[in-house]
């Protein structure tokens, strides 16, 4: 998308999980991200100082043990006193150690069984706005495979590739509703057989019974009327999913 940085990512209602289920979807994911571009073979720690933030954040392939030690760093605390908060689960970054067009980083909260969101537990990765040096990454093949990564790893409820600025066409300052679409749009089983994906879309069937959606086999960009067409007609196919979920704010 011409206009913002892209975000892929997953978001799934509250699920309890343990640091070593939480390790070994990540090990999964990793995995498959590798595959899709070398610009995520590799992940550093994040940090204050640019020399720390130069130091792996975990081995390459990873390690389950070192997955689960980086989620129980991550476990979420109370403030006052300070004791373990289960459920509002762990919380995991880190960024490729690229800068320029190729940056990229990664934010995992999950474990979450708290019902203060739709979607408690995310999956984020985010890249930088599209150009010339980094269209081999940020382009149809590459975005799809970094997605279904995610889905067949943390098996979210919806997942999406987009970036906010389609979200601030769409809804404005509005409630944004907890079913979103953009350049691609994944459901769940129990999601996809509810609706009738609009004819202009390309429709994927995903493993397990869920639905992939594009709105274009090209890079997607929001000054392209007839991706933004397609776009709308698939927002418009999720309307019979947005009151099965409390609509959140933008998260």
């Amino acid at each position: 998308m011409t206009s913002g940085a892209l975000r892929v990512g997953g978001k799934w209602r509250p699920r309890p999980a343990s640091t070593h289920d939480c390790a070994v979807r990540l090990a999964r994911m990793l995995g498959g991200l590798a595959k899709a571009h070398p610009a995520f073979a590799r992940w550093n720690k994040k940090a204050k100082s640019r020399t720390a933030a130069n130091q792996p954040a975990w081995t390459t392939p990873p390690d389950v043990g070192e997955l689960m030690a980086a989620f129980e760093k991550g476990r979420q605390f109370k403030d006052a006193p300070r004791q373990p908060w289960p459920e509002m689960g762990y919380r995991v970054s880190a960024w490729n150690g690229r800068d320029g067009p190729t940056g990229a980083s990664l934010s995992v909260h999950a474990g979450t069984y708290a019902t203060y969101s739709v979607y408690p537990n995310t999956l984020d990765l985010a890249l930088k706005p599209v150009s010339a040096d980094n269209a081999d990454l940020i382009c149809t093949a590459v975005v799809r495979s970094a997605l279904l990564s995610i889905v067949s790893a943390w098996e979210p409820d919806y997942g999406s590739v987009v970036c906010w600025d389609y979200y601030r066409r769409l809804f404005g300052e509005q409630r944004w509703p907890p079913f979103r679409s953009g350049w691609m749009t994944y459901l769940a089983p129990q999601y996809a057989s509810r609706i009738t994906p609009p004819p202009t879309a390309i429709v994927e069937p995903v493993p397990g019974g869920g639905l992939l959606l594009l709105a274009t086999a090209e890079r997607f960009s929001m000054d392209n009327p007839a991706h933004l067409a397609v776009a709308d007609a698939i927002q418009a196919a999720l309307d019979p999913l947005q009151g099965m979920l409390k609509p959140s704010i933008a998260e």
